[in-house]
């Protein structure tokens, strides 16, 4: 085998490898409801697999308001946030942003508002 042949063959096998690892940990769905919210909401994630997971929430600043959940997230998952802060307090009325990381290298991002 020469030496081009040998490349394409190791190039198609990190192409393999890298859609087989970005299809098993890939996340199906990402929702939150209510969206608009007053009180509390719901953040819904189904993944293919269990996959090693943070979630949280920031602020227009890009300031994180709360770390909802960080850990291993089973493939069907949801989290209750009750629009609060790390330290307990009452979120404002606004605009935040549900962050969901995962892998170390994914990254989804959802705008949720509360209104009242």
């Amino acid at each position: 085998m020469n030496k081009r042949n040998l490349l394409v063959a190791c190039l198609m096998l990190l192409m393999a490898v890298g859609l087989f690892a970005k299809q098993a940990q890939s996340l199906n769905t990402f929702e939150i409801s209510p969206n608009p919210m007053n009180r509390a909401t719901t953040i819904y994630l189904n993944f293919e697999n269990p996959v090693s997971v943070t979630i949280t929430i920031e602020n227009l600043a890009g300031d994180t308001i709360r770390t909802i959940f960080s850990g291993v997230c089973e493939k069907n998952a949801s989290f209750f946030w009750e629009r609060d802060d790390a330290e307990g307090n009452y979120v404002p009325n606004g605009t935040y942003f549900v962050t969901v990381s995962y892998q170390g290298r994914y990254t989804s991002t959802k705008k949720t508002l509360i209104l009242k």
